[in-house]
């Protein structure tokens, strides 16, 4: 059996993917702007979720397996 999103599946993925890129972009942009070391921490880690949700989405929308039912 072949997985495939529905349309409005699709769109509501790709919504987010483009959501969670700005994401990603404004904590790249604002850590290099922070003199504090701790917003810093607090920033990377926000980063790295955000990077990892990212990917996750990514796959999720170009992921088409072909799956044997048995």
């Amino acid at each position: 059996m072949t997985k495939y999103l529905g349309l409005h599946e699709t769109l509501e993925t790709l919504e987010l993917i483009a959501f969670k890129t700005v994401c990603v972009t404004k904590a790249v942009t604002m850590s290099k702007l922070l003199p504090d070391g701790d917003l810093k921490t607090i920033l990377s880690g926000d980063l790295e979720s955000g990077s990892q949700g990212l990917q996750q989405l990514q796959r999720f929308i170009t992921n088409r397996e072909v799956t044997q039912n048995d």
